[in-house]
């Protein structure tokens, strides 16, 4: 190996230089130290030439008929181990004198040592000394040393002290110690624990070293005491113990404890979990407590896995994650991590590498976050269901900030104010938002910023117009509330708005109809009551209220239906508005009833007015039938006298002129049906006639009253009365009919119930009109009543009408010989006719044809 020191550094006295390597032994074995080179001064100092030194070991170099058993090995380990250059006086047998030996750690295997000689010469003191050479030596640099020393002498057993340096004498305050015991000197106590530390050094003749706290005059300290044996001619004559004040060293290291003690404890008690990671295998080297409980796993399990066994982010990422440079500034990560059951939780991982002294781990503190995402991502999804909503709502919402600028539009804002919301962002409200009043035209105060100023809900006045980017007023209606943050400060305003144009044309309509009958534009009941109340002046006098009546709506509904009802009282309100004056009120009353009002109207004006709408008859629908109307008629003169009251008078008026005209309206309207019937089927009338002898002969046979007799004639006349509402192509079909044109045939006879029931004349036959096509053994219509339940009247009716029927030519088919019909009576009697009158019926014919 190159000698790798300068021999020129050697001189008088020699400075010796060593080189020397750390070798550790295999695990049990102790280490040792050998020597890598020497300089020529040190080979002096040993009295050995270099080939005799250079890869020896120390012990046997140093310790070569060495009466010092100083452990040279575990001091040059300790060097290496701390890092840091000590150093240290001790005798050197092969020199017969004391060195001052500077240890330099290298690296972690080698360091150097540097030999010297203390060159002072001893103070006077020192002369006290009475050791030859050795003695000699260790006064010149007793008192150079930057330890506390103590020479303490041993002979018979006993312990004094001998001398101590100028620095003990500083430090203590003791300055004469020499032949002092331990205990002397100490105090019993801590005299005999220094007495046992020396009786062990002379006893094993190794060093000793102890650290002991000391009560001194500057405070409390704490020493560190090597005790090393001082080999004579005859033995261990003396101790040298040598002290460094470590006071400092214990505090920081104490606190270091202390703070190892506060970090595990954390570690092992914090409900965080906390992974302790080797980023170069990405091995978990330990886990706490509440992490272990967490996955699942023991700790030993823990420490047996990989980070890829409880992460499942792929490996491949787990550098970029925790290792790049972008980790160290945003070092935390939402990850999902499995647990031992096979759950997969999210987790906040946060990270960071820690030296340990050797490499960097990677700490790891983990927080479950499932929930807190679950709530994320529904609070995202509401969100975007919120903007979705918010974009999609018909209504339209724009924001503003705290100035009143916009920030922002939604589709339906877009849309209603001509404006794209990137050109209206950032302009003040009133720029984009032009309000005027309907009626007026006049400004609207802006709403914007008197939510800015007040802090409340505002909702804009009724009429309100929104001039649009492309000039056209849209009637809006909208409210204007305050955007707050969580201190309740206003950071804006968000109005939300609708074209209300839709709405206001369907608020037109209601209030239309809100005052109007809906079947003939006419005023209602309400607004006429009103209206009474609003005419009730001095100025509206002389007030002519009129109370009318339609005549015949009721057999208008039944017998043409209500869709022909409803047609005959839009044609009255027609007749009524055109006949009365633009000042007149006309109202619907009730069903068939109608109230005029004719402010500033004489009473015979209002008479003229009235007469001329009795005279103007309107046609029914699908007839030939004509409507009328009653009407009564007061007049208040006097604000003494009541509405109330002269309306009562009109009333009493119309119903005494409609008892006088019901009767003639309703021959009216028989006569009409009937005539309307028998244009329908030219059949119809000989039918009646023919019907009508019959049922008379039958009627005598039976011994009939007078009464019954007419009830009959005038049954077999309007019995078919009903065929009036019957379409005249079903009627005159000259082939078999279809099932649905069977219904409809069958329906004339509660057509003719109804119109019979609505005339007090006919009333006494409607019964009998309704049950005419019942048959003897109950399968007839429209009841299926059978025998005695059916009316006598319609038994009699029943057999003449079938009788008649097969006699005579109809549309559908060619009539049959008198003697065939009557065999066909005598076959049904019992079945379809009553069999007793079926045989009076026959005798009757009979007789008849014997007259004849």
């Amino acid at each position: 190996m190159e000698r790798i020191f300068n021999q020129a550094l050697c001189g008088s006295p020699p400075v010796g230089f060593g080189y020397l390597r750390l070798i550790q032994g295999k695990p049990g074995a102790a280490p040792n130290c050998v020597f890598l080179d020497v300089n020529t001064g040190f080979e002096k100092i040993m009295n050995l030439p270099s080939s005799c030194i250079i890869g020896k070991s120390v012990v046997d170099i140093l310790s070569l008929k060495s009466g010092v058993a100083f452990n040279w090995i575990s001091y040059f380990e300790t060097v290496i181990r701390t890092g840091k250059t000590d150093e240290t006086t001790q005798w050197i047998n092969p020199a017969g004198r004391f060195y001052t030996i500077t240890s330099v750690p290298l690296d972690q295997e080698i360091l150097s040592v540097v030999f010297r000689e203390p060159v002072s010469p001893a103070p006077a003191s020192e002369q006290a000394l009475e050791y030859d050479p050795a003695m000699e030596a260790l006064a010149r640099i007793f008192n150079r040393t930057h330890d506390a020393m103590l020479l303490v002498r041993h002979s018979k057993g006993e312990f004094r002290y001998f001398l101590n340096n100028s620095l003990h004498k500083k430090i203590t305050g003791v300055s004469d110690l020499q032949n002092m015991a331990p205990s002397e000197l100490l105090g019993k106590e801590l005299g005999e624990k220094l007495t046992q530390y020396y009786e062990t050094c002379i006893r094993t003749g190794n060093p000793v070293s102890y650290e002991q706290s000391y009560d001194f005059p500057s405070g409390k300290r704490i020493w560190h005491t090597e005790i090393t044996p001082i080999f004579g001619l005859n033995g261990i004559d003396y101790l040298l113990s040598s002290s460094k004040d470590v006071t400092a060293i214990k505090q920081v290291q104490n606190e270091n404890a202390s703070l190892t003690r506060r970090l595990q404890s954390m570690f092992e008690r914090h409900s965080a979990m906390m992974l302790i990671i080797d980023p170069c295998s990405w091995r978990i080297l330990d886990a706490n407590p509440a992490a272990c409980a967490f996955y699942g796993y023991s700790r030993t399990e823990m420490q047996q896995l990989l980070l890829e066994n409880i992460n499942t982010t792929l490996p491949e990422e787990f550098e970029t994650l925790y290792l790049s440079p972008q980790a160290e500034i945003a070092n935390r990560h939402v990850l999902p991590y499995r647990l031992k059951n096979g759950d997969i939780r999210l987790m906040d991982d946060y990270s960071c590498l820690i030296p340990d002294g050797r490499c960097n781990l990677l700490y790891s503190i983990l927080f479950e976050v499932t929930d807190r995402e679950a709530y994320r991502n529904a609070l995202f999804q509401e969100m975007e269901v919120l903007r979705t909503t918010l974009r999609s709502i018909g209504d339209g919402v724009v924001t503003t900030d705290n100035t009143g600028a916009i920030t922002s539009l939604n589709i339906a804002a877009q849309n209603i104010t001509g404006w794209e919301s990137s050109e209206a962002c950032g302009k003040p409200f009133t720029d984009i938002f032009l309000l005027q009043n309907e009626a007026t035209g006049h400004p609207v105060e802006n709403p914007v910023q008197k939510v800015l100023e007040t802090g409340q809900i505002i909702e804009l006045a009724n009429h309100t117009n929104l001039i649009n980017r492309h000039k056209r007023a849209i009637p809006i209606a909208d409210s204007a509330a305050p955007i707050r943050a969580e201190d309740g400060q206003i950071l804006g305003v968000v109005m939300v708005f609708r074209d209300v144009s839709n709405e206001k044309t369907q608020n037109d309509k209601i209030r239309f109809l809100s005052y109007h009958d809906q079947l003939t534009g006419l005023f209602n009941r309400h607004y006429m009551e009103e209206a009474m109340k609003r005419l009730d002046t001095e100025e509206s006098l002389p007030l002519c209220i009129v109370m009318g009546d339609v005549n015949g709506l009721k057999i208008t509904n039944d017998v043409f239906g209500h869709a022909a009802g409803d047609a005959l009282l839009r044609q009255m309100a027609i007749s009524l508005t055109k006949h009365c004056q633009k000042t007149d009120l006309i109202a619907r009353w009730g069903g068939d009833e109608v109230v005029i009002l004719m402010p500033g109207t004489s009473l015979a004006t209002a008479e003229n007015i009235l007469q001329k709408m009795r005279d103007d008859f309107i046609n029914i629908e699908q007839s030939s039938l004509r409507m009328s109307m009653s009407f009564g008629c007061a007049i208040k003169e006097t604000m003494e006298q009541s509405v109330r009251a002269v309306m009562l008078q009109a009333e009493e008026q119309m119903y005494h002129r409609k008892v006088l005209e019901g009767k003639i309206y309703r021959d009216t309207i028989i006569s009409a049906l009937l005539t309307a019937l028998h244009e329908k089927s030219e059949e119809m009338e000989g039918h009646s006639r023919r019907m009508k002898k019959h049922c008379c002969r039958i009627g005598e046979k039976l011994h009939l009253s007078p009464k019954e007799l007419d009830a009959l004639a005038l049954l077999a006349s309007l019995h078919d009365i009903g065929k009036v509402n019957i379409n005249m192509a079903i009627l005159q079909k000259p082939g078999p009919l279809t099932l649905t044109e069977w219904k409809e045939i069958k329906r004339h006879t509660e057509i003719g119930y109804r119109i019979a029931q609505a005339t007090p004349e006919l009333a006494m036959v409607a019964d009998s009109i309704l049950s005419h096509h019942e048959r003897w053994d109950g399968q007839g219509y429209p009841r299926g009543i059978k025998e005695a339940e059916i009316p006598l009247l319609c038994r009699i009716l029943s057999i003449t009408d079938a009788f008649d029927a097969m006699t005579n030519d109809r549309v559908y088919r060619r009539a049959i010989p008198r003697e065939a019909a009557i065999q066909e009576l005598k076959v049904n009697a019992g079945g379809q006719f009553d069999p007793h009158i079926t045989d009076i019926f026959i005798q009757t014919l009979s007789v008849e044809s014997e007259g004849a």
